[in-house]
């Protein structure tokens, strides 16, 4: 997908670069919703064929709640989205355009895990572990770099007025996961060591799933919808 999208994104632009602005310029500004979030944007028709958006979207969700395997995560979302597109338009008097261009985003996951099973761990090297005083501190991100987006979409910027405004897309994600131990059996500095080393392998095995779960279509749709206003 990368790389159809990077393909169409340099032909985009070298289409524009060699468009012919003497259509009538048009403004226009939108506030949407959907799974990016509650976001605005503004639109610069610039040419019958070709206009340049630019957007922004987010939204916090403080109700993340997980369970995988034994382990059961709550915490919060913290969802920016940053947009620069390139919208074309095949029939100069319709509202539909294709879309190219690129995202970043910033979607930081934050959230704390503890054990919910019914194992007890009444010696293990050695140690005590209350599960009730042991939690996996959670940091995970969808990306960290500039992303390629393709979609399509709706706006009627060709003409002055209230519109309808909607699109539909994906770009890719690449996520990543860390967990840290934490509690009063890794905190103390007489058993710290050795239980960090004895938790080593369950925690790089919840990362690795929970990595799975984030990465399993390795793209985030994008569908909103919202209203538009045209100069």
């Amino acid at each position: 997908m990368r790389r159809i999208a990077t393909a169409v994104i340099t032909g985009s632009l070298l289409l524009v670069t060699s468009a012919a602005a003497n259509a009538e310029e048009h403004w226009s500004v939108a506030g949407s919703a959907g799974t990016t979030g509650l976001g605005a944007n503004v639109s610069w028709r610039f040419h019958d064929h070709f206009a340049l958006t630019a957007g922004y979207s987010g939204y916090n969700y403080d109700d993340l709640d997980h369970t995988n395997g034994d382990v059961t995560y709550k915490g919060e979302v913290d969802m920016d989205i940053y947009s620069l597109k390139l919208d074309i338009y095949p029939w100069v008097n319709s509202g539909f355009f294709i879309s190219a261009g690129a995202v970043k985003p910033d979607v930081q996951l934050r959230a704390v895990g503890r054990y919910t099973g019914d194992d007890t761990f009444d010696d293990i090297g050695g140690l005590s572990l209350d599960p009730d005083s042991a939690r996996l501190n959670g940091h995970g991100k969808l990306s960290d770099s500039v992303e390629p987006y393709l979609g399509i979409g709706w706006r009627n910027s060709s003409k002055q007025g209230l519109g309808f405004y909607a699109e539909a897309g994906a770009f890719w994600i690449d996520p990543s996961v860390s967990l840290t131990p934490r509690g009063e059996a890794f905190d103390n500095p007489a058993t710290g060591a050795t239980a960090r080393q004895l938790a080593e392998p369950y925690v790089r095995e919840q990362e690795d799933d929970l990595r799975d779960e984030l990465n399993k279509y390795n793209i985030y749709p994008v569908a909103v919808i919202g209203i538009e206003y045209t100069f």
